[in-house]
């Protein structure tokens, strides 16, 4: 590794001899803010040119004589000028450039690993601005996440348009990315969704659709790649050697007391006329919850540094389910003067967090905010834990003056897990990633880049694990007049302990197998009017198992959990037809996007109830569960014990393991709106969407079948047909109200376990009286009382809606929280 490592630092670090002819040199910026415009393409007389450096500026040397300069850049108009060359001095040409007012504003990254404009990507993406993620009182990313169109949220795992339901906590389609490196922990791939920078945003991007052509195994459903900012000259209004930002977030809340309400007579009584038993445990003092977070940024001459962090302290409205944390984190960047075009620098984030882990309700009525087991008992089913993860990312960026663009990015994650149960877990990730980009004159741009990826897990729940993984990637994005091509391949290799990747393919009459598994994408875009554009796009997709999900063996409560290590990686592949249509309504710019999606899952994985004996028992001699008793009778127990027996047998080999179940289909159409400016002097700011899903399992003599609650439905585990989110901010003069929706059907199949009394008490109950979906609401009010201060209130669940995301975890009551906000 070190001597791979070696190359890629041998390759930022050319030998450079500069020749001295005359050269045109100069600076551009936005001409609204005066921010200098890294990225922006200067091309000379259409058959050169180079690109600005982070800061903004560009040298090119050209010879004596007259030249057309052109400047282009997205978002912005572009500008032509004519320069004269001296041959015996060099030419300053400075330029503003102006944004686009017919264009939609949102510029992203993850599509293709370099800047578009959202409405020319050939895949379905959504962004959120750091904007509503303020004005939301998040303190932790999973709760905005819930907003995005198209995206569920499971026990902190994401799925997008239905392509994951319930993972234990294990596993995830959705990759996870903060400035575009993976933030999935080394045993269970999950997300630790308050560890990521909610402090320092720029925006999050999310991908729908298979994409682990360009970003890997995990990310067979899609991709969310968070982004963090860097100072940015004039942001406080002082001067440019020296620009800073100040921002603190003051919060405090209550949950407010839970009403049950019949959904049909609108009284609070159950289906059998009692009143129900009140849901609250905490008697007459509310639980609260009260954080700050807080962000410096600074430039100083050519270091860039941002630093903050946050503190958080939750009481819980669920008894025992109390939750700390501190968190710190450090951005560096330095831009060298000698050495143009070249940056590098390190970032860190650390948190401590300390709390209970719930898992399943006592019952679904006066105990649904309750643990099952209550609390100090040994079969209880909340856990206290201790978290520490830390990362550490090193980095060097190179800018060669041709358009070329050399990335080494590295990471070190590291999570401690600390349970009272004695269930430890400790894993390292090291991450390193190099990456090559050129973007030529004739709107090609190529993207290549290998990656190493080595793990190392220590656990009680699944042994001493060492993994390891190397994959190789390319793609291109090309632009024909009003046409948009990409097209891309990886190749990647995994290996966990002895389970490796194998790929096996025809060659004329012999079979070939390999042990690197090819992935590939192509997408078009075509812009047919002015704002009107049609795309398609077809992705292949690929994940290797957890670590958890192959060898994870341990029970909560009296749900065991047992190990697969015969657990093989699922794969699939996605399509999609889309239209965006952008519009412009006076100051008031947005779009609206259709799009008809496709899935098909290979191998897929899910989490499966079973009897599931040890090898070291006679399956020939025991076929069936009603050969049980002549089993035991053979194998030497008394009669009078057989009950006693029968029972232990399935105490001790009943549970759940992570099974593949074969083919798998989600197809659907989703329809999503995006805008932002003004009418009539009102600032108005909209996301939304719309998905409907048909997500179906094709194995219908399958085991997985066998343990649904509707065996007469192939509908997958966990999943719903429609589901709608919407989110509209009004902003006059120095008030603002904000309100969001989201809603999803039934979910009409889950394991049918749940729904015995002895495993969950309550959940069939429930499911049959509250079986016509979900609908909550979250409402905002704020006043900017200066320039540099906001005092919001915030409601989330304002209607104080009853609703479980999975069986036995009923969701909070209304909370209602006070903001305050300075910049400084």
């Amino acid at each position: 590794m070190k001597k791979v490592n070696g190359i890629f630092i041998m390759l930022l670090f050319p030998l450079c001899i500069f020749a001295q002819e005359s050269a045109l040199h100069g600076k551009i910026v936005s001409g609204k803010n005066q921010e200098p415009l890294p990225g922006v393409n200067i091309i000379v007389d259409d058959t050169s040119g180079t690109a600005t450096d982070i800061n903004g500026e560009y040298r090119i040397t050209l010879s004596p004589g007259q030249h057309n300069i052109l400047f282009r850049f997205l978002g912005f108009k572009s500008i032509q000028r004519t320069v004269t060359i001296s041959s015996t001095q060099n030419t300053e040409l400075n330029i503003e450039m102006e944004e686009s007012v017919t264009e939609l504003d949102l510029v992203v990254v993850s599509a293709g690993k370099f800047e578009q404009k959202i409405e020319e990507v050939t895949v379905s993406m959504e962004v959120i601005r750091p904007q509503l993620i303020t004005n939301k009182n998040t303190y932790n990313l999973e709760n905005v996440m819930s907003q995005v169109p198209g995206v569920h949220m499971v026990d902190r795992q994401p799925n997008i348009r239905g392509g994951a339901g319930y993972t234990y906590g294990a596993g995830s389609r959705v990759l996870v990315l903060v400035d575009d490196m993976p933030m999935l922990t080394a045993a269970t791939n999950e997300v630790k969704w308050s560890f990521l920078p909610v402090e320092n945003l720029e925006q999050i991007e999310v991908i729908k659709g298979a994409s682990s052509a360009l970003f890997g195994s995990s990310a067979l459903n899609g991709v969310v790649n968070i982004r963090t900012a860097y100072p940015k000259d004039n942001e406080a209004g002082v001067n440019k050697k020296h620009t800073s930002l100040t921002s603190i977030n003051i919060f405090q809340g209550f949950y407010s007391d839970p009403v049950r309400i019949d959904t049909i007579t609108g009284a609070k009584r159950d289906t059998n006329g009692d009143f129900y038993k009140p849901l609250k445990w905490w008697g007459n003092a509310n639980p609260v919850y009260t954080g700050m977070n807080m962000m410096h940024s600074r430039k100083i001459n050519n270091l860039d540094l941002v630093a903050g962090g946050n503190i958080f302290s939750d009481m819980g409205y669920r008894e025992g389910e109390k939750e700390q944390w501190g968190k710190a984190f450090i951005n560096t960047r330095y831009r060298f003067k000698k050495i143009e075009g070249l940056s590098a620098g390190i970032n860190a984030t650390t948190i401590n967090i300390r709390g209970g882990w719930f898992f399943m309700w006592e019952d679904a009525d006066s105990g649904a905010y309750r643990p099952k087991g209550g609390l100090d008992t040994p079969n209880t089913t909340i856990t206290g834990f201790t978290h520490v993860n830390t990362n550490v990312d090193p980095f060097i960026i190179y800018h060669t003056k041709k358009g070329g663009k050399h990335s080494l990015k590295n990471r070190y994650l590291n999570t401690a897990v600390i349970n009272e149960t004695g269930q430890n877990t400790f894993d390292n990730i090291f991450y390193s990633e190099y990456q090559y980009q050129k973007r030529f004159n004739n709107n090609l741009t190529l993207t290549g880049g290998i990656v190493r990826t080595n793990t190392i897990v220590r656990s009680t729940l699944y042994g001493k694990r060492v993994g390891n993984s190397f994959a190789g990637y390319i793609q291109a994005d090309k632009r024909i007049n009003r046409l948009s091509i990409s097209a891309g391949l990886r190749t990647e290799y995994f290996r966990i302990d002895t389970a490796e990747t194998i790929y096996s393919f025809r060659l004329k009459s012999n079979t070939v197998t390999i042990p690197f598994y090819p992935v590939m994408r192509a997408g078009l875009n075509y812009r047919l009017l002015e704002e009107t554009y049609l795309r398609s796009s077809f992705g292949q997709g690929y994940r290797f198992p957890s670590i958890a999900e192959k060898y994870i063996n341990t029970s909560v409560s009296n749900i065991n959990i047992f190990p697969n290590i015969s657990l093989q990686p699922e794969t699939g592949w996605s399509g999609e037809l889309g239209f965006k249509q952008g519009f412009k309504v006076s100051d008031w710019k947005g779009y609206i996007d259709i799009a008809g999606f496709w899935t098909e899952y290979n191998d897929m994985i899910e989490f499966v109830f079973g009897l599931y004996y040890p090898e070291w028992i006679d399956l020939d001699s025991m076929t069936t569960d009603t050969l049980m008793v002549p089993y035991l009778l053979s194998h030497g127990v008394p009669p009078g014990n057989i009950l006693k027996a029968l029972y232990d047998s399935v105490e001790k080999y009943f549970g759940v393991k992570a099974m593949n179940i074969g083919r798998a289909q989600i197809k659907g159409i989703e329809i999503s709106a995006a805008g932002t400016g003004k009418l009539g002097g009102v600032t108005v700011n909209l996301l939304g969407g719309y998905t409907y899903m048909i997500p179906v399992n094709f194995n219908n003599d399958s085991l997985y079948l066998t343990t649904l609650t509707d065996t007469s439905s192939n509908m997958l585990k966990y999943r719903f047909n429609h589901m709608a989110k919407a989110d509209l901010e009004f902003v006059y003069k120095n008030f603002s109200f904000g309100w969001s929706i989201r809603y999803n059907s039934n979910i009409v199949n889950i394991d049918a376990t749940f729904e015995e009394p002895l495993v969950i008490k309550g959940v069939k109950e429930y499911r049959r009286n509250h079986n016509k979906g979900d609908i909550v609401s979250d409402a905002r009010i704020s006043f900017q009382a200066s320039k540099n201060s906001k005092i919001s209130l915030v409601s989330a669940n304002v209607f104080n809606s009853e609703y479980m995301e999975r069986p036995g975890d009923m969701q909070p009551p209304r909370t209602v929280a006070i903001q305050y906000s300075m910049k400084f």
